[in-house]
């Protein structure tokens, strides 16, 4: 798995012999949960390197953000043709910075990013690529996990889900924060691990590890392909809201 170069030999032995990883389970009913892909994270140029991209865009995470795109984009479809449950979350916070809370502090990163004309103008808008359709659901959040003071474990517990695939970025933070109260509500939790960036490859592999061996399963987007479907559900419609 991608995250064994940052392993000590002690640590894959331990894993080994202890199992810890499981099995890989995608509940029957799974939602697609695509987590902040918005400009501010993957600037709009697909081939700029990360130091060139956060000259424009301070929080954007450069070309490997766009390769995740374009699994999100596959992804997407075949939920959509499976009649999964589709929702996103995106940063919600005022132009002064009044509700930014403990990132005005702890990322410094924050305040070049609302004083960027760039990104005021579009850098919390869902890139278009992978924009969500008219019916899907869209979480403000102003922490990093989508289930922090929202409605999204009700509703998709009102559809009958039983299960997350997770997506977006950053691996580290708002991936693995949602992994978490995913897991702690109840649901199945799965992080598509090449449908996920960051701005470091340690983060993102050793986030993708923490999450295997504590809250859920990672798989690349060939396997979850290969696994995602959903029944016929016996509550709700595809079309949903947050309420």
């Amino acid at each position: 798995m991608i995250w064994q170069d940052f392993l000590s030999s002690a640590d894959r032995d331990r894993l080994e012999r202890a199992g810890q990883a499981g099995s890989v389970v995608i509940g029957n009913c799974p939602a697609l949960i695509v987590i902040d892909v918005c400009w501010s994270f993957t600037g709009d140029d697909p081939h700029a390197d990360i130091l060139d991209s956060i000259q424009r865009w301070p929080n954007s995470c450069g070309a490997e953000s766009w390769q995740a795109v374009e699994r999100i984009s596959e992804l997407l479809e075949a939920a959509r043709g499976n009649d999964l449950t589709v929702a996103y979350s995106r940063g919600l916070a005022r132009a002064d910075g009044w509700d930014s809370g403990s990132w005005a502090w702890k990322n410094a990163r924050t305040s070049e990013w609302l004083a960027c004309d760039a990104a005021s103008a579009k850098g919390g808008d869902i890139v278009t690529d992978i924009a969500p359709a008219d019916e899907e659901a869209v979480y403000h959040k102003r922490k990093p996990s989508a289930f922090f003071g929202t409605s999204l474990a009700t509703d998709l517990r009102r559809r009958g889900c039983d299960s997350v695939c997770l997506v977006g970025t950053t691996t580290s933070g708002c991936v693995r924060a949602t992994a978490v109260d995913a897991f702690s509500y109840g649901f199945n939790v799965t992080a598509i691990a090449d449908g996920c960036f960051d701005r470091g490859q340690a983060s993102h592999a050793v986030a993708l590890f923490d999450i295997a061996i504590r809250y859920g399963s990672v798989v690349n987007t060939t396997e979850a392909l290969a696994k995602i479907h959903c029944p016929k559900r016996a509550i709700g419609t595809r079309s949903f809201k947050p309420e």
